[in-house]
């Protein structure tokens, strides 16, 4: 059997994801926390890489001498058909950069991840000079729980062997201020009795905060009762029937417990008092703050977008290698540099990119949800990413990646960007209203309710379909649970009617 070779022509497209490519969508969808991180792993690896240490403290209302400087180099390493922002006239930014700052190819075109309408917004949009407005919710590294009950038992631990049995114990403790860990496992573990172990978490359990260490819910509760010195009935009584005062079965508690209603609602206002989950009082090792990456503010009747200048990156290209290319070095060396300087320009343009793709992703949401920004979250209009990616002239993947961990600082608080887009239902009038806008709507009907005759979700469907909007029961339901609305059998109270 002969073989033969044939040799055939195929036409075919497809898509390569160069590695420049991949770094600038990488930069797009990254916060800026992630992104200090790894601009802080460039700065180490590549030496042509520094930060401007003179444009810091800049305002975001222009671009700053690194943008300008990195604008120029980038600039002639795009083609010509791309629109690149004209840096502000400055001699250090007019100023050739030999060597470095001549054409450096890359492997990559913008058009693939912002589209064909790719172009900075000049930040001069933004109302520069302006303070930004204080951030209420940023939280810092607070004392563990494990910290402040190790400080306790190094006060109250009488011998060695009571401290390290204590230890023991405390690594147990979960965040909530439960022990996670069976008595006999932690007995084996420590090589002691299980009187022994027992004694120390009796030690344990007499720390503050009061509840801690407990092994239930209702071992708890009744020790922070014991606390407070309200260790007595009918408060013990009722946690012992955690069940139905669960179920809110108040007719079977009243009947167990041989009490009237007003002592019952007294009980039972007592123990909704107590804290179920006492270690989360205390911080944990990890720093958790939202950095918003816009500012939205009304100005002269006109709501104004306006990037956060704390999360621009102020980058440049050291100038203190611009001779070495002239001077005598291997190729080696020569090639090195100009590796290093296409992939800072690369750096530097992306990082332009992102702040600009932002703003104007912002600037189009604010655009479509001014509603909300004047009257509150009923008036929240659906919307879908295609809406702003058509709206702005991008993919809609590209408007996907910016909205991911991205943050708008409002007047009506500190929003994700995320937050603002969502499905439509439909109305009785033909007009259509946001998901989220209904959920806000829910929890009001919830808020106002008799709350010895809560609504039942077939009765709230009822009472937004006389508002207009036509809203399944099961929808009903699925919302309430995704804004952690019991049911309203949990919901009943003892309290008279407002």
């Amino acid at each position: 059997m002969a073989l033969g070779l044939e040799l055939k022509l195929r036409m075919g497209m497809q898509l390569v994801m160069t590695p420049q490519l991949q770094m600038a969508i990488k930069l797009l969808q990254m916060s800026s926390l992630d992104l200090s991180d790894y601009l802080q792993e460039e700065l180490e690896k590549n030496p042509l890489l520094e930060k401007n240490e003179e444009g810091e403290g800049e305002s975001g209302g222009g671009e700053s001498d690194a943008s300008s400087s990195s604008n120029a180099a980038a600039k002639d390493s795009a083609s010509p058909s791309e629109s690149t922002p004209e840096a502000p006239t400055s001699k250090e930014a007019e100023a050739p950069e030999p060597g470095l700052n001549e054409e450096l190819g890359v492997d990559a075109s913008w058009e693939d991840i912002y589209g064909d309408s790719y172009g900075a917004v000049p930040f001069e949009n933004s109302p520069g000079g302006m303070e930004a407005p204080p951030i209420e919710n940023t939280l810092s590294t607070g004392q563990t729980l494990q910290d402040h009950l190790i400080w306790q038992l190094g006060v109250s631990a009488m011998n060695e062997k009571e401290r390290t049995l204590g230890l023991t114990i405390i690594d147990a403790v979960d965040e909530n201020g439960y022990l996670a860990s069976d008595l006999q496992s932690l007995a084996d573990m420590a090589n002691s009795s299980l009187d022994d172990i027992e004694d120390v978490l009796l030690l344990i359990q007499s720390f503050e905060p009061a509840g801690v260490a407990a092994r239930d819910l209702a071992d708890c509760l009744k020790m922070q009762l014991k606390s407070q010195g309200m260790a007595v009935s009918p408060y013990l009584d009722l946690l012992d029937n955690l069940e139905d005062l669960a179920r809110r079965d108040f007719r079977k508690l009243r009947r167990i417990l041989k009490i009237s209603e007003e002592d019952l609602a007294d009980a039972v206002s007592v123990i909704q008092s107590l804290n179920p989950k006492p270690g989360l009082a205390f911080g944990s090792d990890q720093t958790n703050y939202v950095v918003p990456d816009v500012f939205v503010r009304k100005l002269e009747g006109e709501w104004v977008v306006e990037i956060n200048p704390e999360t621009v990156p102020n980058l440049r290209i050291n100038r203190s290698y611009e001779n070495s290319l002239g001077s005598r070095m291997s190729d080696k060396d020569k090639q090195f540099l100009t590796d290093n300087a296409r992939s800072a320009q690369w750096l530097i343009k992306s990082l332009e990119q992102r702040s600009s793709t932002i703003f104007r992703v912002a600037e189009s949401i604010v655009r479509f949800q001014k509603d909300f920004l004047d009257r509150g979250p009923e008036h929240l209009k659906p919307l879908i990413l295609k809406d702003v990616a058509d709206d702005i002239g991008v993919h809609e993947s590209t408007t996907s990646r910016v909205t991911s961990n991205k943050y708008m600082h409002t007047p009506r608080g500190i929003f994700e960007l995320k937050f603002f887009f969502s499905s439509s239902l439909g109305s009785i009038t033909g007009e259509t209203h946001s998901s989220e806008a209904v959920k806000f709507k829910i929890k009001k009907l919830v808020d106002s309710e008799p709350p010895r005759r809560p609504y039942s979700d077939e009765k709230l469907a009822k009472l937004l379909s006389e508002q207009g909007i036509d809203v399944a029961r099961r929808t009903v339901a699925k919302y309430r649970d995704a804004l952690n609305i019991p049911s309203s059998s949990r919901r009943k109270q003892l309290s008279p009617d407002r």
